[in-house]
């Protein structure tokens, strides 16, 4: 230390002036930062280049880079975004397949069949002991369901062709067909809602869902985005306060050396100002990691992937404007969280759910009834079995009458008198082939019409009554998890405003503080260029400038990470920043 008391006190004046001129010199250069400006303060002690050491992994130019620019690479290359829209498109397409439920099945059904049967009496018309009939056939059906009241209905359309060595058939090959259409309606249980259609609402609900947890996703990230962005403003500047330090401290020892040279100045003077140089430098490296840190974790929350060219470039804030201070009263802050969260409609979604599900266990309980209805209309034609006179043989040979009646006679007997034969001849609409088949079935002349109700009343039904039970405990626990969670918002909220108020009360005492502890500091120097201090008190009054500086920088970036919190905790980030979300493409 320099004493400037005694009788070398006149002798030394002149560089105890010139060394309070560079010690000032890191101290006010803090306070030029806000303002870009980085000056050399006195001709003694000019400011010396500094050239940092290199970061890991960043080269070239900075990127340049604003507080919207990282908003946006966030929403578009985040993973945590892109999951949840991934996780919001499966919960479209979850929609889409219960509501196939309702898609209508068509189901073509050909088919061969050859059977041969053995005969064993004269009544099967068989021949050489044994019956071969041949089937070609198809079938055509058509299912569906009711969206609305539950119902399943069916359209069937079979056609087959058979032929048969059966001596006995009248048509023979024969082509049978068949319209018909069939309805059961639920009366009572699955009337109102059932398996399907409880499904199909629990899965939009759900895609609901997945629309509020993506809300909730990128307010988080955004949120994240906002507070990492204000880290590195705050690295960032911490850095080039503490570069502009360690040029004017190398310019002091460069400006002390030369006094030593001169005689003006101990060599002691130089070890302490190398050690205020060491001191710096060891500051530096430390916001040196700082910055990096900052720069990869804002990096990884805006980059797609490791193959992003901007991982090999640093970050340079483009834009550090403070955000105006929020001035809302607690209980509208409030109020707005109430609306606003995601959380709580995350909660009105699993209300909803579990409606669904106390509405579809009430019904279960129910005892069922359906009615089935079913109308047939049905086709046959084929080809008409003749005698080789051409005529239809109907059994009997008139010949072989007329004789057994002479002999009667001869005996004595009564002529034998056949009753009328019961076998009429076939109408010309059986004679033909498939169109006459199907020409039977539009003209409705077999037509079969069904109506019955089928009914199930269970005893007990013990399982259906145990799920509205459950249902009804879980609607109670969303009851008393909706407290806990509006409970727990309004705290959130009491704090974030709180946090606001608090960093904000810091950021002005903690400019106070760095005014003052400049007033302290320029006091100090001129009482040293007066004899009245010592180096090792102005080196104690600008540290704690430097201190004071420091922290209203920290303050700074603390207040805007708290005003990005109380949009979070209001629900209001999407909104700050324009943020809506699109409709899912089907």
């Amino acid at each position: 230390m320099i004493d400037t008391v005694g009788g070398g006190g006149a002798r030394r004046r002149p560089y105890a002036q010139r060394a309070a001129r560079a010690l000032c010199v890191w101290a006010i250069a803090g306070s030029c930062l806000a303002s870009g400006a980085v000056e050399s303060f006195g001709s003694d002690a000019p400011a010396q280049p500094v050239v940092l050491a290199p970061r890991v992994g960043v080269a070239g130019s900075p990127a340049k880079i604003s507080l919207e620019d990282a908003i946006r690479l966030a929403l578009e290359h985040n993973t945590d975004v892109s999951i949840a829209r991934l996780q919001r498109e499966a919960a479209a397409q979850d929609v889409r397949a219960a509501e196939g439920a309702y898609d209508l099945r068509l189901m073509p059904l050909f088919n061969y069949q050859r059977t041969v049967t053995p005969s064993t009496s004269a009544l099967s018309g068989g021949q050489n002991g044994r019956v071969e009939d041949r089937r070609l056939g198809g079938d055509i059906r058509l299912e569906g369901r009711n969206p609305f009241a539950g119902g399943q209905f069916s359209v069937d359309f079979a056609a087959t062709r058979t032929e048969s060595s059966n001596n006995f058939l009248r048509l023979n090959p024969q082509i049978p067909s068949a319209f018909g259409v069939n309805y059961v309606q639920p009366l009572f249980r699955n009337l109102r809602i059932d398996a399907e259609r409880r499904q199909i609402l629990l899965s939009r609900r759900t895609s609901d869902l997945s629309d509020v947890q993506l809300t909730r996703v990128l307010m988080d990230q955004l949120s994240v985005v906002e507070q990492a962005y204000w880290d590195l403003v705050f690295a960032r500047r911490n850095l080039d306060v503490l570069a502009t330090g360690l040029g004017q401290a190398r310019g002091q020892v460069a400006s002390n050396e030369r006094q030593v040279r001169e005689g003006t100045l101990a060599p002691i003077d130089v070890v302490e100002a190398q050690t205020q140089v060491a001191t710096f430098e060891e500051i530096i490296a430390t916001a040196q990691q700082t910055l990096t840190e900052a720069e990869n974790r804002l990096k990884r929350l805006m980059l797609a992937n490791r193959q992003a060219s901007m991982w090999n470039q640093a970050l340079e804030p483009s834009d550090a404007v403070d955000r105006p201070v929020p001035q809302l009263p607690v209980d509208d802050a409030v109020q707005l969280a109430l609306t606003r969260r995601p959380e709580l409609r995350e909660l009105d979604v699993a209300v909803q759910q579990n409606d669904i599900d106390r509405r579809y266990f009430a019904d279960q309980a129910r005892p069922q009834a359906d009615l089935v209805a079913s109308y047939t209309l049905t086709g046959l034609a084929g080809t008409a079995i003749t005698t080789g006179g051409g005529t239809i043989n109907t059994g009997t040979n008139p010949a072989v009458l007329a004789r057994l009646n002479a002999l009667s006679t001869l005996a004595g007997f009564d002529p034998v008198v056949l009753p009328p034969t019961t076998t009429a001849p076939l109408p010309p609409f059986l004679a033909g082939g498939l169109n006459e088949s199907l020409a039977n079935i539009w003209n409705r002349r077999f037509p079969v019409a069904q109506v019955q109700v089928q009914v199930e009343l269970p005893i007990r039904n013990r399982t259906a009554r145990a799920n509205l039970a459950r249902a009804d405990i879980a609607r109670r626990q969303l009851d008393e998890q909706r407290e806990q969670l509006q409970q727990t918002i309004e705290s959130e909220v009491r704090n974030a405003l709180q946090a606001v108020q608090s960093t904000g009360d810091r950021l002005r005492s903690a400019a106070s503080a760095q005014r003052s502890a400049l007033e302290q500091y320029e006091s100090e120097r001129r009482r040293f260029e007066s004899g009245l201090s010592t180096v090792f008190l102005v080196l104690q009054r600008q540290t704690t400038l430097v201190t004071a500086q420091a922290r209203e920088v920290r303050a700074r970036a603390d207040l805007n990470q708290a005003i990005a919190v109380f949009d979070r905790a209001i629900g209001a980030t999407l909104t700050r920043h324009g943020v809506q979300l699109q409709g899912v493409a089907e």
